[in-house]
């Protein structure tokens, strides 16, 4: 279950520079490159003339991007904008010489793309206040999961596996029932507070706590990125804040993007116990998200089929959300594009340019699943 119509995370803003930078999501390819002035374009990777893939090509000096076969040139808009081997390479330019385009935003420290052709619907960016703050400190992470965005999703919301998995008690009474909790809407995604005793642990942030003090957890869901926003106190005034974003890169593959920040102990020598204490979490989940079964996310969202109330809240609120984006026809119709994709017909993401001009495309937008079912 793959959806359009939403802000991703394509690459590190480090990691594109001068040369085009090729990036998978939704099981299709982009392009990466920047212009002159250093801003940050995605185009379709396939060339509209005989298929090579624009991330092998350069960037040009006129801000676009250069088709390593024979050289078209795309600019920021995916429109050819010069054929070398015509006799005027300027002009003789055949109204379907494009590739779909779409919007980026550099933020955060990525490169974030819009995949889909009405942007006007998007779910806003959130904040991230910490990476401007210097009373934070941070250090980040990148990985690929054999696993669907949706069961790696599942690692990140529920609650009960916090102990079971990662063996840290929520309560002393009863050391894997999450405390009560409700869930709060928002534009963008949603939010709850859980309040949590659990025992004392050992390490040097249990220096920090005073035994059984109450352990306060925010945690966001936001759609853009399908990211996890935590902060969990570590005591009062200290806490420890991570950001867990996840890009599919198709039904089976998910890249994740992991910044956390700390305002504590905030010596750079300290950044290895930070990271590796959040890594433990991170390796835990995804053994458990890459063994599920199926691979696939199920079609239709109606998941879990079995509730238990606190424990699945986070779960079912995610995936009435799922539904929601589903029955705005965003979602990829996965059955019809495989079968597209064994006949040799190539599909694209749509992009906002097919609203405003809708002919003369070479290469058609993957199906999807028609609004309102």
């Amino acid at each position: 279950m793959l959806l359009t119509n939403i802000w991703y995370i394509a690459e590190w803003s480090e990691n594109v520079t001068d040369k085009p930078v090729k990036a998978r999501m939704l099981g299709r390819d982009f392009v990466l490159f920047r212009d002159p002035d250093g801003r940050a374009h995605c185009l379709s990777n396939t060339c509209c003339h005989r298929g090579a893939s624009l991330s092998q090509g350069k960037c040009q000096e006129d801000g676009t991007v250069s088709c390593p076969f024979h050289g078209w040139r795309f600019n920021a808009e995916g429109r050819c904008t010069t054929i070398p081997s015509a006799a005027n390479p300027a002009g003789d330019i055949p109204a379907a010489a494009k590739v779909d385009s779409y919007p980026t935003q550099e933020k955060h420290g990525f490169i974030w793309v819009f995949l889909g052709d009405r942007p006007e619907e998007a779910h806003p960016l959130f904040d991230m206040p910490e990476n401007t703050d210097p009373a934070w400190r941070k250090v980040t992470f990148t990985d690929t999961w054999k696993a669907n965005i949706h069961w790696m999703k599942m690692v990140d919301l529920d609650q009960v596996h916090i102990h079971i998995v990662h063996g840290i008690p929520l309560n002393e009474e009863n050391p894997s029932r999450p405390s009560a909790h409700s869930v709060e809407t928002l534009e963008n995604g949603f939010r709850t507070h859980i309040v949590s005793r659990p025992p004392p642990r050992g390490g040097s942030w249990a220096q920090l706590r005073q035994e059984r003090a109450e352990v306060n957890s925010y945690l966001t869901f936001y759609v853009p990125g399908f990211t996890l926003y935590g902060k969990v106190e570590i005591a009062k005034g200290f806490s420890n804040v991570f950001y867990s974003m996840s890009t599919p890169i198709d039904e089976e593959n998910t890249k994740l993007y992991l910044i956390a920040f700390r305002n504590f102990m905030l010596e750079p020598d300290k950044d290895k116990d930070h990271l590796d204490r959040n890594l433990r979490n991170v390796y835990q989940d995804k053994a458990i998200a890459e063994g599920h079964f199926p691979k696939r996310a199920p079609d239709v969202p109606e998941w879990p089929v079995i509730n238990v109330d606190r424990e699945d809240l986070l779960m079912q609120t995610y995936w009435q959300l799922m539904r929601q984006l589903r029955a705005k026809g965003w979602q990829i119709d996965r059955l019809a594009l495989d079968e597209l994709d064994r006949k040799g017909d190539p599909r694209v993401i749509a992009s906002p340019g097919r609203r405003a001009d809708p002919a003369n495309w070479v290469y058609r937008a993957v199906p999807r699943v028609a609004a309102g079912q």
